[in-house]
């Protein structure tokens, strides 16, 4: 192996590599835990100091060859995503609208470190590390974190699904009063969220991830621990949606693998399905198709039997969303997986488990929605693109109608839905006034997410309509809204 230049990403991969745990890894080396914490932290800024170089380089040749091999791997494919992102940074276009930060700096955390086979205790005591290290890293670091992707994020999945035990176990809720406080305070967390005001109070949300992590590493009865760890997972998972939600994308993602290992040991596949759906909305979001096909349909594949019907709804509409970006061969497959979305979600009962609460009529008909507008959009014969608009306005129309006053955000997404539309419709000026409307109230809500898909109304707006005023109006006063917002540090 060629001499190693040991910064803290290599040590990170070399621990992840030797499944060992931070404080471990340290008494390998025979230094102190903060040393291997604070080698982590820094990523690329700068190779170690010689003395570690050379503990490292010794170590290293202590391993053995399964380990070496082991560590060879995941070095390269660190390197060839390094090189991926820099390759896709250098190629994006140079749009006015496009000046928010990205958030895929090379500091890529090693995709080595889920193998989703430790035990309870160990999947506790990570989370609860990580989000540790998430309260006191500084935000240029968090945002910093790229991106698994690919076959790379795949894998990952997969190999979760087949950790997944094969008869899923369901207990009796116990009426012990702290644990239902617990599970209380998650779903007012969700509901702080769904406001539209989350971002603000996400590290409230990983502070109890913090807490619920830790009681989760003491002793306990099975059930009172499955308990425990369906709210490290939902935490988890929240964690990684306010996250995302923050533009934090490969913090969040790792927020996402996490809770899935909790879901493992929770016997929670249906939950843990959910959060596929979820990763699959941010591959979607960065403009990788093929990888959110791939995912949605793992997730599909890995539900029960008789698993819960709105997550699986869920996932049907985000299968069509997938496959009507991947342009007109998959329009077919985009209608069927839109009508079975929606005939899931008619017949699904109407018991519900809170962390699939915001699963309502609106939010199937705006899964529809985003389907045909993609079909609209793609589509190069007018007739027929003409029909997907007409279909994707009467979904959002459903949807606007659906839609809770109380769910700004998601009321601010339909808004920008109904200007993609008229995009589709060849209605620049009045997608541009929409867009407007939208920009206006986004402000209260300082989500990534509909910054996003703001600019993703206004690109293609500014590329084939600048000289219509209205565009020009929107593409200008998005372009001041995004760069004081670049500079936000996150909640």
């Amino acid at each position: 192996m060629a001499q190693m230049r040991w910064t803290g990403s290599e040590s990170e991969i070399l621990r992840a590599a030797m499944r060992l745990t931070q404080r471990d890894f340290a008494a390998k080396l025979g230094v102190a835990p903060s040393t291997v914490e604070r080698w982590a932290a820094s990523r690329e800024t700068a190779r170690l100091a010689p003395d570690s170089r050379a503990l490292l380089d010794t170590l290293l040749q202590q391993v053995g060859d399964d380990v070496r091999d082991r560590f060879a791997h995941e070095l390269r494919e660190y390197q060839h995503a390094r090189e991926r992102q820099q390759t896709t940074t250098q190629q994006a276009p140079d749009v006015v609208v496009d000046s928010l930060p990205s958030p895929d700096v090379n500091l890529e955390a090693p995709a080595g470190e889920f193998h989703f086979d430790g035990s309870p205790a160990d999947t506790v005591r990570t989370i609860e590390a990580f989000a540790a290290r998430d309260m006191t890293t500084r935000r240029s670091v968090l945002v910093g974190l790229s991106l698994l992707a690919g076959e790379q994020l795949v894998q990952h999945v997969r190999r979760w699904t087949a950790s997944l035990p094969l008869v899923q176990v369901h207990t009796d809720r116990l009426g012990d009063h702290e644990m239902a406080g617990l599970e209380e305070t998650v779903v007012f967390f969700r509901r702080w969220d769904s406001s539209g005001h989350g971002g603000l109070h996400r590290k409230a949300v990983v502070g109890q991830l913090i807490a619920v992590a830790e009681a989760a590493s003491q002793d306990g009865s099975p059930t009172s621990q499955r308990r425990l760890l369906q709210v490290v997972a939902e935490l988890a998972q929240l964690a990684g949606w306010m996250t995302y939600d923050t533009g934090a994308y490969g913090l969040a993602q790792r927020y996402y693998l996490l809770a899935l290992d909790a879901c493992r040991h929770a016997d929670a596949a249906d939950l843990g399905a959910k959060i596929i759906g979820d990763m699959t909305q941010m591959s979607t979001a960065l403009g990788w198709y093929d990888e959110s096909l791939s995912l949605v349909r793992t997730a599909a594949a890995t539900m029960p039997r008789n698993g819960n019907a709105l997550v699986r709804a869920e996932l049907f509409g985000l299968e069509a969303r997938a496959c009507a970006q991947l342009g007109p061969a998959e329009a077919s497959s985009a209608r069927r997986a839109v009508d079975a979305c929606i005939e899931t979600f008619d017949a699904a009962p109407p018991d519900r488990p809170d962390w699939v609460h915001y699963l309502t009529r609106a939010e199937v008909e705006c899964l529809a929605a985003n389907a045909f507008t993609e079909l609209a959009l793609a589509e190069p014969r007018r007739a027929l693109s003409a029909a997907y608009a007409d279909r994707a306005e009467q979904h959002v129309a459903n949807t606007i109608q659906a839609r809770s006053k109380s769910y700004l955000r998601s009321r601010i997404l339909d808004d920008l839905r109904l200007g993609r539309t008229r995009l589709a419709q060849d209605e620049p000026a009045e997608a541009a006034r929409i867009g407007l409307l939208a920009l206006a109230q986004a402000g209260e809500v300082r989500s990534s997410v509909v910054t996003k898909w703001l600019t993703g109304l206004a690109r293609p707006l500014n590329k084939d309509y600048s000289s219509v005023a209205e565009v020009s109006e929107f593409v200008d006063a998005l372009t001041a809204y995004v760069q004081p917002a670049a500079s936000r540090g996150m909640p």
